[in-house]
């Protein structure tokens, strides 16, 4: 008994002391599990970057110039930090895709701890222990640290570039400056100009709060800039300086350097939304056609088929609903054969148009894999799945339109706003009288957070282009802030002395009002998640009143605890989402929506595909079948056009040669052999030219070659008509494809039987239900508008959302 007393005397104490150790260790655990939980399901993750660490990893001149085939024709469009770090992951675990994500996991479970010991030290450990949890429950960090961009590497060094600017400035040494300045060079070197996004709130609080005289605050700040300077543009000036031919082409690029790149692709265009990829961002576009993100999501792309409008499926959909007979047999038709006929006909209609507008209605996602866009959230109003705008597609309906208000709008809100009322309520608790001779240090980390969620908050609000995924920059300050204002709300709520005393329940009211907003979209979610919400804030409103008159700690403390679990609700089930699902992998998001978007055999979770008639359930469920039938079948002749290549390659020359790099990823990530994207990720690089091409060609170096039918923004109009004129083009039987001649007499044969069924149809029946009629008519009318509007456009014969290629032979 004695020793069980003396055991619980050395427990208690050992308790009190390390209390917050164990609570941020619990955090991180969280953390981690949320970034790297079933992260197999993610397949390679992006394949544009794992086909680049599969080249990185073959040799060291790739590893350097951040490769993205094994023959070091073309660099990938990032900087080579990031990447080099995923490689070294994969070189001592395999080439596995966990092995690729798992630097993300790492970096954004140690940015939860960073931010926990940032807030901590100058604001208590209960703020920094709930600044590390709101961080760790933040939608878009989760995203983005299951994913193998590299944003969560550059958010945790921009925070240790934090802790030496603080440090710098509480001790007065110059030394700590210099080293902050290295960690942002080091971060232009993981996300380029992104990094700098920093900068202004680094200017503005070390010229106001550092120690020295004003003269040397500019000098340290001078010197500081030429660190970041030389650290950012090192590798850069390296690779620009490097003979161009005896390097990779440089990316994205029309010059072929990397200093092109900084300002252009990964610079002003993400500002202005021009030049962008076709339709993402809402600019001009240098795509042309839309690029197919098939071959960028986990997925293999679809390989050549051989022709573009010619798929079986494709042509007996469109022959009915082209069929000049076809309105006209239908209103002279009896009820129960029309309605039969239009409802096929219409059944036909959205399964052509589901496969042909690859844009409008991306492919199902298959198992394991990536999500290949899966079906965008259909966000109405309130961005939810009540109708109207899509969310998870690209350009305007990923972002919003650029306003003040952009960061509300539930296709964001859902990724990162939870809780930025809360910490603008924050920032506002602690505004006071400000003694410009007698700053204070929580005074100058408030200025700092404050000046870089500004920063961000304009930025995200009027750029004309970025993903969703680049949210996450947001999260740290959001994060500090909101744990901080909570802190010092209740703080003020417990004292009474000013207007500072109703913040804490205003704050409540007016962030629920918003999440509210954003829940009550997802009709499912208003049967469980809402209660959940509405009990736990309205518990919280009540223990305020009470403890308003009749004050006891213990009843604040209760009152702020349920305040907490009701705003970290929403976040908590949104970052749920992508780990229980796969999302996009080339432009991840958090949303209820993606359990209904994939065939995982993973059992729904509450709300998802929650507002639609059983009709349109069903409707939808036929289209996914079509469509996973589809998509089966373009993997298997991608894996033949694979295994076609790899049987007749020739070592010394290429596998094969093709525009975009999405359609050759897949062949790089299986069999680590020199497949050739001349034109990049965007299809418009000029690393090849046609005296190179036919040099090349001499030399036997290029001897397959693939013209894909998506196109490319630049495309080399010689290159492809020499490649057609000298090239053999290679019949698709012979890898698994679909001979043009035979599609053909398929496509004949069905519209002529159509044609043949519609009027001896319409010589039998009589005219009844006129009124119905016209309403069918008009549909299947639209519908086939919709279908010739897709074949005008170009995107006809898309199997997997890609269109289908034709694949040539240099003899």
């Amino acid at each position: 008994m004695q020793k069980l007393e003396n055991s619980n005397n050395k427990f208690l104490p050992l308790l009190k002391n390390y209390w917050h150790l164990i609570v941020l260790t619990l955090i991180g655990i969280l953390s981690f599990w949320f970034n790297f939980y079933a992260i197999s399901k993610y397949g390679y993750g992006n394949e544009y970057y794992a086909a680049a660490i599969k080249s990185m990893t073959l040799s060291f001149k790739n590893f350097f110039f951040v490769a993205f085939d094994p023959a070091g024709m073309v660099s990938v469009d990032k900087p080579p930090l990031g990447l080099w770090t995923q490689a070294i992951s994969v070189l001592v675990f395999g080439y596995h895709g966990w092995a690729m994500l798992l630097p993300q996991a790492l970096a954004g479970t140690v940015s939860c701890i960073m931010v926990y010991i940032l807030t901590a030290k100058y604001f208590g450990r209960p703020a920094g222990l709930i600044s590390s949890l709101i961080f760790a429950l933040t939608p878009v960090v989760v995203v983005a640290s299951r994913n193998n961009t590299m944003d969560m590497q550059l958010i945790f060094v921009l925070l240790v570039a934090t802790w030496f600017l603080f440090k710098s400035i509480n001790t007065g040494k110059w030394r700590y400056l210099f080293i902050a300045a290295l960690f942002i060079g080091l971060g232009f070197n993981i996300k380029m100009l992104q990094a700098y996004t920093i900068l202004p709130a680094f200017a503005i609080v070390y010229l106001f709060f550092a120690k020295e005289k004003l003269i040397k605050r500019f000098a340290a700040g001078i010197i500081s800039m030429i660190i970041v300077v030389a650290v950012s543009f090192s590798w850069a000036t390296v690779v620009d300086l490097y003979p161009s031919s005896q390097r990779p082409y440089v990316d994205s690029t029309s010059n072929n350097s990397v200093f092109e790149l900084i300002l252009g692709h990964n610079g002003l265009e993400r500002i202005t939304g021009q030049g962008t990829t076709g339709g993402m961002g809402g600019g001009s576009g240098k795509m042309g056609t839309p690029p197919s993100m098939n071959g960028e999501n986990g997925n293999p792309p679809s390989m050549p088929n051989q022709n573009n409008s010619n798929n079986s499926t494709n042509s007996n959909a469109n022959s009915n609903t082209f069929n000049p007979n076809n309105n006209q047999n239908n209103s002279n038709n009896n009820q129960t054969t029309n309605n039969t006929q239009n409802s096929s006909s219409n059944n036909a209609n959205q399964s052509t148009n589901g496969q042909n507008n690859s844009m409008g209605n991306p492919p199902q996602m298959q198992g394991g894999q990536g999500n290949n866009m899966g079906t965008p959230p259909e966000m109405g109003k309130g961005g939810g799945p009540n109708g109207g705008q899509q969310g998870g597609g690209m350009g305007s309906s990923e972002i919003g339109t650029a306003s003040i208000a952009r960061l509300w709008s539930t296709n964001l809100y859902g990724q990162i706003s939870w809780l930025l009322l809360t910490a603008i309520c924050g920032i506002i608790v602690f505004i006071r009288k400000i003694n410009l001779k007698k700053l204070t240090e929580k005074q100058c980390v408030l200025a700092f957070w404050g000046s870089w969620l500004a920063t961000m908050g304009a930025f995200f609000s009027f750029a004309g282009f970025y993903h969703r995924y680049y949210l996450c920059m947001m999260a740290p300050e959001i994060a500090v802030l909101a744990g901080v204002g909570i802190v010092k709300m209740y703080e003020e709520f417990r004292l009474k002395a000013s207007w500072r005393q109703f913040m804490l329940p205003i704050s409540l009211v007016g962030t629920m009002a918003l999440q509210f907003k954003c829940v009550w979209s997802y009709t499912a979610l208003r049967s469980w998640l809402l209660p959940i919400m509405a009990v736990t804030a309205i518990a919280s409103l009540v223990l305020m009143a009470v403890n308003y008159i009749k004050p006891k700690k213990i009843i604040s403390l209760v009152a702020t605890g349920f305040m907490i679990v009701s705003i970290l609700a929403a976040p908590f089930y949104w970052s749920l989402t992508p780990v229980m699902y796969v999302t996009n992998t080339t432009m991840p998001y958090a949303d209820p929506n993606l359990g209904s978007q994939n065939n995982m055999g993973v059992p729904n979770m509450p709300g998802v595909s929650s507002s639609k008639s059983n009709t349109t359930s069903n409707t939808n469920t036929n289209s996914t079948n079509t469509k996973s039938r589809t998509k089966s079948k373009a993997t298997s002749k991608s894996s033949g056009l694979e295994n076609y290549l790899v049987s007749n390659y020739t070592e010394g020359s290429f596998l094969v040669v093709a525009q975009r790099s999405n359609t050759v990823a897949q062949m790089i990530i299986n069999t680590g052999l020199p497949a050739y994207a001349y034109g990049g990720f965007l299809g418009s690089d000029n690393s090849l030219t046609l005296d190179k091409l036919k040099e090349l060609v001499k030399e036997g170096k290029i001897t397959y070659f693939l013209i894909s039918g998506e196109g490319g923004g630049n495309e080399n109009s010689e290159i492809i008509s020499y490649v057609k004129q000298h090239a053999t083009l290679i019949d698709p039987t012979e890898y698994g494809g679909t001979s043009t001649k035979t599609n053909t007499q398929n496509s004949n044969t069905n519209i002529n039987s159509t044609s043949k069924s519609n009027n001896t149809s319409s010589t039998q029946n009589t005219t009844t239900n006129q009124s119905n009629n016209s309403t069918q008519n008009n549909e299947n009318s639209q519908n086939g508008q919709k279908n010739q509007n897709n074949q005008n456009s170009g995107f006809q014969g898309h199997v997997g959302g890609m269109s289908e290629d034709s694949l040539y032979l240099f003899k």
